[in-house]
């Protein structure tokens, strides 16, 4: 009886305690979320390229590129498997034997102390649910939930796709999320060309990324990718050579470079751009125009340049007493030195990063108005930023003074560069497209553009530089206007009124033309961003106000043949979903697209998108009068340079604003100097003696980096060369003689002016 009645309590028991685990896991089973995958996308970041598809910034905490199974590497896959989940595609979602295994293989490495790779008991499936559909709460309920859904979803998936998920979604430490990702963070390369012993590395990873890191721990990050190794030798997956050689190779990886992922004034524009088009996707992939090279060119010639020409008003104000403050800032082009002895006529400093010990020149580091020496302005200890300029070491600080630089593509509008100011740090204001500022003489060139296209003038036509008096309206004073050297210089050609930046021509000029036609053609060149309708005598010097972008812009029609191209600095982008949503094409293909049902086949026909708004005749004609001015004018600072280069300066009353457009055979270059509260830059000071320098400075580095021997403007066929006197302006060919170009149109107005004037002589 007594039997019976403990059978009976363990019965009773029994069911009690199934009923109680049946109700636990009805409650866990009504708490689990949707196992649903197949709708589940890995959140990617937008990532922003060069030209040259290397990454230059991305937005966002996690870093990941998403590879569908068919295109990740089998030996990914080979050493994933081995280094978590050996029987992958034999189990149903769980493996009994593998926890089984892990239990002993773990209690064997805590037991011998001799082994830290400990084995994990989840598969890769439970990884995947842990990651994608719970939390990492280490509960007895939370392992069960990961267990039953991993049962249904190897009920319902593939293999392949959970994989697939699995190497996308898992976390490999440096913000990589994903194998593609972890590829290029930890060794600056391609997943597709990874080596066995790399692959076995990231594979290593999963289990804890940082306590793998070898420049915390060589050794058991070795250890643990060569058990990644040996695991992938007893799954056949390499053989015992394989393994003998990779397991002899050291971990190899690449530096962090982090400042990829800061953005700046270039990454802003185009982000800037994706959002004022209202583009919703979680991500995309941006290849942009930015050529990285000219990039860092033009951002280390307008800091140094400007910080350079800032010590003729400036005092020294840049030396810090400690590191930990000067190495808050952020400048990649300037290296910071501590002051490590100082004699009466030597100053000693030590560069941090690399150690070297290097004198600075005393001569080319007199700072301020009274070119104090740098004995006098530097202390033993100070941390100091340099640059280094043509092998010398220069003393510079931080700039008060800022500018701007942007570098297109003439002929399709590519921005290869951007540089909106002197530190994003302090101001992520975008000097390139959001500072108006008055463009001064450089408004000129498109005044004597217009001139050439009515027919009025030639490049030789002779005009009288003289005082005139304008009547600016009711209540309002005559207006004297002034060349800046507040002198006349009698006849003057067109050529000549345009190299030396005349101001009294170029109002006579363009009273001639009418200021409403003036501004007609400024709105045909989309000059301006809206239209201007204003009668206001001074907008013929430049007072209207404008940006860098759309100067820069309108330039370049004078190297492409008159044709009007719109800034672009993407030149694609695609979703995270492969979709190509913007490809900024500069020609349209008609009739390029037809099916087997079109009656009949039509002839390609590719077409210029772009608008043609002057002659390719005026247009080579005024490049070639800004040589002239580079040859001769306002830009002779650049004339020993042996490259073919056109230019022209802008310089506004009271030196406010400086300009300088520098036009070459592949490139228009815009540079604007100025403070952000405009006030003079300084007495008398000019584009030439400003602006140009940091123009001089990039083109000077970039022909270090490119051959460019047989770089020429092009010549329109129908213009006929003449030589030309200087100064008349007849055709001659005396010793004061250039060359010039003129239409046949043209000649044959000099012919009949001449005529008609031998007329009036024999009368």
């Amino acid at each position: 009886m007594k039997l019976f009645k403990y059978l009976q309590y363990i019965f009773l028991l029994s069911v009690l305690g199934i009923s109680i685990v049946i109700l636990y896991l009805w409650n866990i089973q009504q708490d689990l979320p949707d196992h649903n995958i197949s709708q589940y996308f890995p959140n990617e970041i937008t990532k922003i390229y060069d030209d040259k598809y290397e990454l230059m910034y991305h937005v966002g905490n996690r870093d990941r590129f998403y590879l569908d199974y068919k295109d990740i590497p089998k030996g990914m896959i080979n050493a994933i498997i081995s280094a978590e989940d050996k029987t992958y595609f034999r189990h149903q979602g769980f493996d009994v034997k593998g926890i089984v295994n892990a239990f002993i293989i773990n209690l064997k490495n805590i037991y011998s102390k001799k082994n830290n790779n400990y084995v994990g008991a989840s598969t890769i499936t439970q990884q995947l649910v842990k990651n994608i559909l719970l939390n990492r709460d280490q509960t007895i309920s939370r392992k069960i939930k990961e267990l039953i859904l991993s049962l249904r979803i190897e009920q319902e998936y593939s293999k392949e796709f959970i994989i697939e998920l699995y190497l996308n979604e898992i976390y490999f430490g440096r913000r990589s999320y994903g194998v593609a990702s972890a590829s290029f963070n930890y060794f600056n390369k391609s997943i597709f060309d990874l080596e066995i012993h790399e692959y076995a590395y990231l594979a290593a990873l999963p289990k804890g990324p940082n306590n793998y890191d070898p420049n915390k721990n060589y050794k058991r990050a070795l250890d643990r990718r060569n058990y990644v190794l040996k695991q992938m030798e007893i799954n056949k997956f390499i053989t015992t050579d394989e393994f003998n050689y990779y397991s002899n190779l050291k971990i190899e990886l690449s530096q962090r470079n982090n400042k990829k992922y800061k953005s700046d004034y270039k990454t802003d524009f185009i982000l800037n751009y994706l959002n004022s088009n209202s583009f919703n996707e979680n991500a995309f992939y941006i290849q942009s125009t930015i050529d990285q090279s000219l990039q860092k060119i033009s951002e280390k010639s307008l800091i140094d340049n400007l910080a350079l020409f800032e010590r003729k008003y400036r005092n020294w104000e840049g030396s810090y007493k400690n590191y930990e403050d000067i190495s808050k800032i952020n400048n990649e082009h300037w290296q910071i030195a501590k002051v490590v002895d100082k004699k009466s006529n030597l100053i000693k400093i030590s560069i941090i990063d690399t150690g070297e010990t290097i004198s600075l020149n005393k001569d080319n580091n007199l700072y301020g108005p009274k070119k104090v020496s740098p004995n006098n302005y530097l202390n033993l200890n100070d941390y100091i930023f340099v640059t280094h300029i043509d092998n010398f070491f220069y003393a510079v600080q931080l700039h008060k003074i800022n500018g701007s630089v942007i570098i297109m593509d003439p002929f399709n509008g590519d921005i290869v560069s951007m540089v909106g100011g002197v530190n994003y740090d302090a101001s992520n204001f975008n000097r390139v497209s959001q500072a108006y500022r008055q463009p001064g003489s450089s408004i000129k060139p498109f005044i004597y553009a217009e001139a050439l296209e009515t027919g009025k003038y030639l490049p030789n036509t002779l005009i009288l530089d003289s005082n005139i008096l304008l009547d600016q309206g009711n209540n309002l004073p005559v207006w004297v206007p002034k060349n800046y050297s507040n002198k006349s210089y009698g006849e003057l050609t067109f050529r000549r009124a345009l190299e030396t930046s005349n101001n009294l021509v170029t109002l006579k000029i363009g009273l001639d033309l009418g200021l409403n036609n003036v501004n007609k053609f400024l709105d045909e060149i989309n000059f301006y961003e809206n239209n201007i309708n204003t009668d206001v005598y001074s907008t013929l010097l430049g007072a209207v106000e404008n940006n860098l972008l759309n100067l820069t812009k309108s330039y370049s029609i004078f190297l492409n043949g008159g044709y009007i191209v719109e800034p672009s600095i993407i030149k694609k982008v695609v979703s995270n979903e492969g979709e190509l949503i913007i490809n900024n094409d500069y020609f349209r293909c008609n009739y390029c697209s037809f099916s087997n049902e079109d009656r009949s086949y039509r002839k390609p026909i590719i077409e210029s998108q772009k608008g043609k708004v002057i002659s390719p005749q005026t247009s080579f004609q005024i490049l070639n009068i800004l040589e002239g001015a580079v040859k001769r004018g306002t830009g002779k600072n650049l004339n020993k340079i042996n490259y073919p280069i056109a230019g022209k300066t802008g310089t506004t009353n009271e030196s406010k604003d400086l300009w300088f457009f520098g036009l070459t055979p592949r490139y228009v270059i815009g540079v604007y100097v100025g403070y952000d509260t405009p006030r003079s830059i300084g007495y008398r000071e000019t584009g030439s003696s400003v602006a140009l320098p940091i123009f001089k400075t990039i083109i000077e580095n970039y022909l270090l980096l490119n051959e460019n021997n047989n770089d020429k403007f092009v010549i329109p066929s129908d213009l006929i060369i003449k030589k030309v006197d200087q100064n008349s302006g007849e055709i001659s060919n005396g010793q004061n003689t250039i060359i010039d170009y003129f239409t046949k149109d043209q000649l044959e107005i000099m012919d009949n002016i001449n005529k008609i004037e031998s007329i009036g002589g024999i009368n």
